[in-house]
């Protein structure tokens, strides 16, 4: 309790003289007139459905889409029909998703709306992550997109908007929807040999050049992830969870402080990080941290953005006590909206939440208040959308891809033009 205290006036002092470029959204209306209309569209949904839009998994192919799991893997008496296809609510893309070219792309995205429109299934969302430099998931069939220490090493962030925009508009063609990305932690000595060109540098490098991005992308229709809040060491979460060794000082001025003034860009979703930390949060990993998650990031610094894990699979967790399963309760109960994993298959995992949420009504409002977060994500990216009726109420409607995309030929056109205005950009500023 003392260490909250003393954080909470850290974090006070620190928001009272904020860099220029720090504005938290503006605060949500208490009345919001669309609540309704989107708790109706969840309420209409199978329950198979509505758990499923927590879930942000990878798939197979890169051709044509089809569901690998069905509702009768959830439990029984769910009130699912047992062969209804069990889609995510996202969809992430690997690098072997890719197709070789971009109408490939097209197609495959489009196979995925097909095949949920054929089975009367909500449409997931698209996401890759598109961080630029070593982790660019489209390498070759986008224009090339440096890594983010170059990007801050040769433009300015105003130029740095540009070559953001450009990407962004190739990856809305491609129907993706959500970059996770851009990494908002500052270079420190503590990071630095895990993050490397990954980061943009220094703090205020860090908050002017991911400002850039998140508001590039999403002018543009493609939605931004910063991550890894509250920060990474140089273990890698992939073999062993990081453990942050700063004081409550250096902890709110070098890592917390960046993406305390990222956030006023309004970036769609956060994503927690692995990490635990000595000075604060006690011995859970940051992303089943209901101290890091609603104590810290949703009441003190007022995001509202969704709330992903990092992948729930990763060895260093079940290696640590926290099997995948188990995990998903402690992540959605301390305040994660969305369940990265990189697993194909998510229905043993639905399945437990369904279980507690059956016996521990908390825990099913928590999970409720979840997936419509994520509903409120698919209107504003434009899987659904919001219509007013004559009696001046609203109602959510699912939206085709050419009224979400724009038609094939289109994205084509569009493609081709931002890949190509994209790729000079990168030769006219990166050449050596």
């Amino acid at each position: 309790m003392r260490c909250f205290r003393v954080f909470t006036f850290l974090a006070l002092l620190a928001l009272v003289f904020p860099p220029a470029a720090f504005a938290f959204p503006p605060a949500a209306p208490s009345a919001d007139p669309a609540e309704a209309a989107v708790q109706a569209f969840l309420d209409a949904l199978p329950e198979s459905q509505r758990i499923a839009q927590i879930f942000l998994v990878n798939i197979e192919g890169n051709t044509s889409y089809a569901a690998v799991e069905h509702a009768a893997e959830l439990c029984a008496g769910s009130g699912s029909a047992g062969d209804e296809p069990l889609v995510p609510g996202g969809c992430l893309l690997f690098s072997y998703n890719i197709a070789p070219d971009a109408d490939g792309v097209m197609a495959f995205t489009e196979s995925i709306a097909a095949y949920c429109d054929a089975h009367h299934v909500l449409r997931p969302y698209i996401a890759v992550d598109q961080e630029g430099g070593m982790v660019n998931r489209l390498r070759g069939l986008t224009s090339p997109l440096p890594s983010c220490r170059r990007v801050a090493e040769k433009l300015h962030p105003s130029e740095a908007g540009e070559l953001y925009a450009l990407q962004a508009r190739q990856l809305r063609a491609l129907g993706v929807c959500m970059n996770i990305a851009p990494v908002a932690e500052a270079a420190l000595p503590q990071n630095d040999a895990f993050l490397g060109s990954r980061s943009y540098g220094g703090i205020a490098a860090t908050v002017a050049y991911s400002c850039a991005a998140v508001r590039a992308y999403q002018d543009c229709g493609v939605g931004t992830v910063l991550k890894h809040f509250p920060g990474n060491t140089n273990t890698d979460p992939h073999t062993g969870l990081p453990e942050i060794k700063l004081g409550v000082r250096e902890l709110l001025a070098q890592q917390l402080f960046p993406f305390a003034c990222i956030l006023g860009a309004d970036p769609a979703a956060v994503l927690m990080s692995h990490a635990r930390t000595e000075a604060c949060g006690g011995p859970a990993p940051a992303c089943l941290s209901s101290f890091w998650i609603q104590t810290v990031l949703k009441d003190s610094l007022g995001c509202r953005a969704l709330v992903l894990s990092d992948d729930i699979f990763m060895g260093a967790l079940a290696d640590n006590g926290f099997p995948p399963e188990a995990a998903a309760v402690q992540a959605v109960q301390a305040g994660v909206d969305v369940i990265m994993l990189s697993e194909k298959k998510f229905a043993p995992v639905a399945r437990m939440l369904l279980e507690r949420a059956a016996s521990d009504a908390d825990f099913a409002r928590r999970l409720a208040e979840a997936e419509r977060n994520v509903i409120r994500y698919k209107l504003a990216c434009g899987i659904l959308a919001l219509r007013r009726q004559a009696d001046g109420s609203y109602v959510v409607e699912a939206q085709d891809t050419d009224a979400q995309f724009g038609s094939r030929a289109a994205r084509r056109e569009a493609f081709s033009a931002a890949k190509a205005a994209g790729t000079a950009f990168v030769q006219q500023h990166f050449a050596e």
